[in-house]
């Protein structure tokens, strides 16, 4: 993601003579251009298929020269520097800490945050990569480790928890270096990072998984078994998303990619993939345990009563 992003050129105005100025602008009029930020531009046909972490870290670029020390990249800003999946927009505004602030503001490019209160004590994974601060064009960027306890203080559980699984399940970060920064720099929402750490887990497969999770939580459903193996000797494995083993339930996520993306398909047809996941789930109801499979698309995990519903008539008890 970063080498395409940083392989598209930006055009500056301020690089250009003021006639030249107003022919790019009479360019974006038209739509050839896209602005990023006001005076500098890109190519329309650069960005068309960018998701939208990508043209944030298009902003990044053409804003980090604006970010100086000790101000540093931070929050979602640092999460997509540090390819850290978004299952919500990113921000509008650069997000940056500085130190010397007392409270936050915003400003024509930024949205400035006040740095969390440093510590004396010491730190257990200090000068580790997770721990240090990276950089970017020039700017300095919270580390990893920081930046998921600052998403995680500041954003709701359903950005914040994709992100964390991601980091955990890749083994970039471990669990104890999050309670670690969580306890040497405390943020204005405690409970709130305490309760997206204690939920994190390295067994999620996918941001949607991670979604899955948080809307099982969110409507009181007891906490499935992830990752649960069915199988039988001789014969067959599957691995499932999540398992309600009081009620019988299996849960699986399924996206549109999942047929259509060449990567996820390895060379099968969509048609030879449905036919395989067909054949996986009969294999899994072949169990006597399992009572039912339930499929939840992206689509029902933007939506928590689509879940409620097919969890509830699944039997799986809710509050």
């Amino acid at each position: 993601m970063h080498d395409h992003v940083m392989g598209i050129p930006l055009i500056r105005t301020a690089d250009h003579a003021s006639a030249e100025r107003r022919a790019l602008q009479r360019r974006a009029r038209r739509g050839e251009l896209t602005v990023v930020r006001p005076g500098v531009f890109v190519e329309q046909h650069d960005v068309e298929d960018l998701w939208p972490e990508m043209r944030h870290l298009l902003l990044l670029r053409a804003t980090a020269s604006s970010v100086r020390r000790p101000r540093a990249i931070s929050h979602a800003s640092a999460a997509a520097v540090h390819g850290l999946p978004f299952v919500t927009p990113p921000p509008q505004k650069v997000q940056v800490i500085d130190p010397r602030r007392t409270h936050a503001e915003t400003t024509s490019l930024l949205q400035v945050h006040v740095a969390p209160p440093g510590s004396s004590r010491p730190r257990r994974f200090a000068d580790t990569p997770p721990t240090t601060p990276v950089d970017f064009c020039g700017a300095a960027v919270t580390s990893l480790v920081q930046t998921l306890v600052d998403v995680a203080a500041v954003a709701c559980a359903v950005a914040s928890i994709p992100m964390l699984d991601a980091a955990l399940s890749e083994r970039r970060v471990f669990a104890e270096m999050l309670v670690d920064e969580a306890e040497a720099s405390p943020r204005r929402a405690p409970a709130r990072v305490q309760a997206a750490i204690a939920m994190a887990s390295s067994l999620s497969g996918s941001p949607a998984e991670s979604i899955a999770r948080v809307r099982f939580r969110q409507l009181g459903a007891p906490d499935p078994v992830q990752q649960h193996e069915f199988v039988r000797p001789g014969d067959r494995r599957a691995v499932v998303d999540f398992w309600f083993p009081g009620q019988g339930v299996v849960v699986e996520v399924d996206g549109r990619a999942k047929y259509r993306d060449p990567a996820m398909l390895a060379g099968a047809s969509s048609a030879e993939a449905l036919w395989q996941e067909k054949r996986r789930e009969d294999f899994i109801r072949s169990f006597p345990e399992v009572r039912l499979v339930i499929r939840l698309s992206w689509q029902d995990l933007m939506d928590p009563e689509v879940i409620r519903v097919a969890l509830i008539r699944a039997g799986v008890p809710l509050r």
